[in-house]
């Protein structure tokens, strides 16, 4: 089976080390985020690896080849600038064409997401895409609850959301690659367009996964305690700081 790992983009949030390091290079226990992501998929059957790369994407390429040592097989598909997540299936669509379905994970994203259920979810149900939602997505910020004269009644601090929330972790059957486009977003433009035209797009709940953006520092730190308890490693290292 074959994915795609976008990480393309600048990682902003991470910058300084960003300036000088591929974001998909980024550590997590001395080992890159993208080696975890592709282990993880392998060990769900996935051998055919597409990662959409832009700034310093080249470090990718030289850091892990052809993906043998992994025991896969990969491709980058690099481009001078992001051209939007859907933008960067498009730009791989040639490395697609004449698959049934194919798995979407960012790359910025750890997670033990049940990706197997997902995608077992999708070939027995054959819809257009299949969404990985997860529920342990907490906000960025306090929550509160004013009555009608402006008095603050509840307020809660970063609290999870009740509304199961996207994973970034997605299964597309072959016949939704016309819908993707330079510049458009998967998540923003694509999905959205696929329900107006009335277009079949399921939903996948885990309800357990733990879910963690590395794109962001503080998530970052939190992805790392989970990995390193996952692996029964003591030893939590971030950036670079034991």
């Amino acid at each position: 089976m074959k994915a795609v790992i976008l990480s393309a983009g600048y990682g902003t949030r991470l910058r300084p080390i960003t300036d000088y390091l591929c974001k998909a290079l980024v550590p997590v226990n001395g080992v890159p985020v993208l080696e975890r992501v592709i282990r993880r998929l392998a060990g769900y059957g996935f051998n055919e690896f597409v990662v959409a790369v832009s700034h310093l994407g080249e470090q990718c390429v030289h850091y892990f080849g052809n993906g043998e040592r992994l025991g896969v097989t990969l491709r980058f598909s690099i481009t001078d600038e992001p051209q939007g997540t859907a933008g960067e299936i498009a730009a791989a669509r040639h490395w697609l064409e004449g698959e049934p379905d194919f798995l979407v994970y960012y790359g910025d994203i750890l997670s033990n997401f049940d990706v197997a259920g997902l995608v077992t979810r999708h070939q027995q149900k054959d819809p257009l895409a299949t969404i990985g939602l997860v529920r342990s997505y907490r906000v960025a910020t306090g929550i509160a609850e004013v009555n009608a004269d402006g008095r603050v009644v509840a307020f809660v601090e970063k609290p999870p959301l009740p509304q199961p929330t996207n994973a970034a972790i997605m299964m597309f059957s072959g016949r939704a690659l016309p819908w993707f486009r330079k510049g458009e977003d998967i998540s923003i433009d694509v999905i959205p367009a696929m329900l107006r035209a009335d277009e079949w797009v399921e939903g996948f709940i885990d309800e357990n996964a733990y879910w963690h953006d590395v794109g962001q520092p503080a998530s970052l730190a939190r992805a790392i305690e989970a990995v390193a308890a996952e692996e029964g490693d003591a030893r939590t290292i971030i950036l670079g700081r034991a």
